[in-house]
């Protein structure tokens, strides 16, 4: 070890005695010096292990990859040993300068910033496969700052009295504005809906005055009309607004996306300045039309994104879809706008619900006649200017950000939900980490954009990739590039003395096993289109895609195959005399599942360890020979039943008994008893019996009380019954009347005596 360290020290002196040649000599110097304090360690590396046979594929392993270049390097052994980390090479005799190295670093310009905001402008990035790197930006807000504040206003015959309102706001918010801005400017703007059918009445007396049936005069529905452009002068803007008239539609919602993204893209027509905070204040009170909205009124061409005013009227709108929420929010973050929805009624809710998908964007509930709306903006604005965030725009494939705020508190957050409550004394950084994983990726970008949610400043990061090296340059200094003894010839080209792969005759693709699957399975490099796995501390990665390993199979109590077999592509292949599919069960376990029949767990169940395991759900017991539901054995063995008395059988039955019934005798004598003198046999026939009587019991007894009660009826009926000349008699000819005088202190009592009278005697009164 004290070798190692003496060896490295040595070379990082070595490399100091160059930093007058160059910056790069103190680099390296540099990363050198690092070896010796923490990567001076000898042994197996990941980059080794792979036994990369060219300088391309050693860096594509990992940022901690070394390829040395020296002629005179001799790797020794199965593998090419020129990949390899730094360190280790250096041990192995390879010279500093013949080892390929790229650096992983940040480079900030040192000129003068031009951004006032954020810090710094332009950042380029030099990575390699598997690094990350990190830098910090800064965003100061200012304490005053242009403002442009554009009204965009629902014309629609509910909005009448929001609207009159909007005359005497501009001196009041000018004046409010003035501690927050020193140079503020309004601007005006109508919209309504998509002037097609259902969206509005297309009846002939209608069409130019949708509110002719409240005999009102409104101006004609329209899809957005720019009527103001931004400007210092209020007088203008509040003769601007006087002159608005309302208008009508049919439906409920209302085409205020279409409108405000007209508004954000058309730059010029409205006048929105670079330098300026940028306000849109979009007043309403219903909800606005979404994406696909539009094919109600067969219009299915997509939303462009882009400005189409022909004086200052949108020209598309019957003609273009309705925007969808992800296009309008990125048409108002790539032109800075800000938005304010100020709402009145109950779609107050809906919109605040959009807030998350938007960003940039505050809802403010306006009260009746809009009486609080230059309060509503004011308070909206300071809301906005004290909330910093930041998401990546213009993303480079393969290129991956993660952004971190630190607020002025000591919070840490995500880039994207940012800061607030942040004052133009403050500072916010932003910790921002990219990584780049792999170089095959081509085509695209070289740069990001990483901007603040409403500020006019950017910070350009542009990304340089560092997936060659300097010994396939053919002006550069000689090396080798490829470790030609560990490559099928037909793969190299050769010129010169100089050996590059012949990238076009082996492409990646044949070392892919299906079109979908990654090269060598993820676990390998492609080379000459051949895969050389990785070698891991796991085990052994092998097979022809790197799909094999020896690591992979189920372990038992932490053991892999138990310790009984050897892993091989994912299965246990088990030792002899053990079995199982981890190897768990002795052979000879198999014995013990076996019941007196010779029969493995009763045909209902397979062996495990020698123990059974009922597949038949029916089945239990320790042979599985339990089965109440299943059939018995005398039904499954009654065709050999005749085997046992074969003196009558003819010569094709006796021979269907050897081949069907090839049991032994005992086996079936043994059986006979159960047939016919089975225990459950004789439950089963009593419990039938005594259930079948006990049913005809109570027949017996229902039958009788039924003929009982039907005699009693019929006794009854016959007393009764008289004939009709003698029902006659028995009616009483006449009633006896007699007036009596009740009284509290004297009652009287009242007595009728009437006796029964016989047929031929006359009925009278006795009282």
């Amino acid at each position: 070890m004290c070798g190692s360290a003496l060896a490295l020290v040595t070379a990082a002196f070595a490399s100091l005695q160059h930093y007058r040649q160059g910056p790069a000599s103190l680099i390296r110097a540099a990363w050198v010096f690092s070896l010796v304090l923490g990567l001076g360690q000898s042994g197996d590396s990941g980059c080794a292990s792979t036994g990369a046979a060219s300088c391309a594929s050693c860096l594509a392993l990992g940022p901690e990859c070394g390829w040395c270049a020296q002629e005179s390097f001799n790797s020794v052994g199965s593998r090419s040993e020129r990949c390899d980390i730094v360190s280790n090479l250096i041990r192995k005799g390879c010279s500093v300068e013949s080892i390929e190295y790229p650096s992983v670093r940040v480079i900030i310009p040192s000129e003068k910033e031009i951004n006032m905001q954020v810090t710094p402008g332009e950042v380029s990035i030099h990575l390699r496969p598997g690094a990350e790197v990190n830098f910090m930006m800064k965003i100061h807000p200012l304490k005053k700052y242009p403002v442009d504040l554009y009204y965009l206003v629902d014309v629609s015959a509910s909005m009448h009295n929001n609207i009159e309102k909007l005359n005497s706001v501009g001196k009041d918010l000018s004046r409010k504005m003035a501690f927050f801005s020193h140079d503020f400017r309004l601007g005006f703007g109508s919209y309504v809906d998509k002037t097609v059918s259902p969206y509005i009445s297309i009846h002939p007396e209608r069409i130019h005055n949708q509110c002719s049936d409240y005999n009102l005069d409104c101006m004609p529905p329209h899809g957005y009309i720019h009527v103001l452009s931004l400007t210092e002068n209020i007088t203008e803007f509040e003769k601007a607004v006087h002159k608005q008239k309302i208008s009508g539609n049919i439906d409920t919602p209302e085409g205020g996306f279409d409108a405000m993204l007209q508004a954000a893209v058309c730059e010029s027509h409205i006048g929105w300045r670079k330098e300026a905070k940028r306000l849109l204040l979009v007043m309403t009170d219903q909800t606005s039309h979404l994406a696909l909205d539009s094919k109600l009124a067969g219009i299915v061409v997509p939303n462009d994104g882009n400005c189409h005013l022909k004086n200052n009227v949108y020209v598309r709108s019957t003609t273009m879809e309705h925007p969808s929420l992800g296009q309008l929010s990125e048409k108002l973050i790539n032109n800075n706008i800000n938005v304010i929805f100020a709402v009145q009624g109950k779609q107050f809710h809906w919109y605040k619900e959009l807030l998350p998908l938007l960003p940039g964007t505050i809802a403010g509930e306006i009260e009746s006649k809009a009486t609080n709306l230059n309060n509503l903006v004011v308070e909206a604005y300071k809301k906005l200017i004290s909330e910093v965030k930041v998401q990546v725009e213009s993303q480079v494939q393969g290129v991956y950000f993660n952004i971190t705020a630190i607020c002025p508190n000591g919070a840490r957050k995500l880039g994207a939900d940012g800061c607030r409550n942040v004052t133009s004394n403050d500072e916010v950084l932003f910790n921002v980490t990219v990584t780049m994983k792999k170089c095959d990726v081509t085509g695209g970008k070289n740069y990001a954009i990483i901007k603040p949610i409403g500020f006019n400043e950017t910070t350009k990061v542009h990304i340089y990739r560092s997936c060659s090296c300097q010994c396939e340059d053919h002006g550069g200094h000689k090396g080798k590039c490829v470790d030609e003894t560990f490559l099928d010839p037909k793969c190299l080209q050769c010129d010169e003395g100089r050996c590059h792969l012949d990238e076009d005759g082996f492409l990646s693709e044949s070392c892919k096993s299906h079109q979908d699957q990654p090269v060598c399975s993820g676990r390998g490099i492609c080379v000459c289109g051949k895969c050389l796995c990785h070698k891991i501390k796991l085990g052994k990665v092998y097979g022809k895609y790197c799909e094999k390993d020896d690591f992979s199979c189920p372990y038992h109590h932490g053991t892999l195959c138990a310790g009984h077999g050897e892993c091989e592509a994912g299965t246990c292949q088990c030792f002899s005399g053990w079995e199982g599919d981890r190897c768990q069960c002795p052979s000879a376990s198999a014995q013990h599942c076996v019941n007196s029949k010779g029969q493995v767990c009763s045909g209902r169940g397979t062996c495990v360890c020698g123990r059974c395991e009922c597949t038949d759900p029916r089945s239990f017991g320790r042979f599985c020979e339990h089965c109440p539901a299943c059939h018995t054995a005398c039904n499954e063995n009654w065709n050999c039943a005749q085997c046992l008395h074969p003196h009558n059988l003819s010569q094709a039955l006796l021979d269907q008994c050897k081949t069907s019934c090839a049991l032994t005798d005992q086996h079936y004598t043994d059986q006979t008893p159960e047939c016919l003198s089975n225990p459950s046999y004789l439950r089963i026939f009593f419990i039938i019996f005594i259930v079948t009587f006990l049913i005809g019991l109570l027949k017996v007894l229902i039958i009788r009380q039924v003929i009982l009660q039907w005699n009693s009826n019929r006794i009854k009926s016959s007393d009764y019954r008289v004939s009709t000349s003698k029902k006659d008699k028995l009616i009483l000819q006449s009633v006896c009347t007699r007036a009596v005088t009740y009284r509290r202190e004297r009652p009287e009592e009242i007595k009728m005596d009437i006796s029964k009278l016989n047929a031929h005697e006359a009925f009278r009164c006795n009282f």
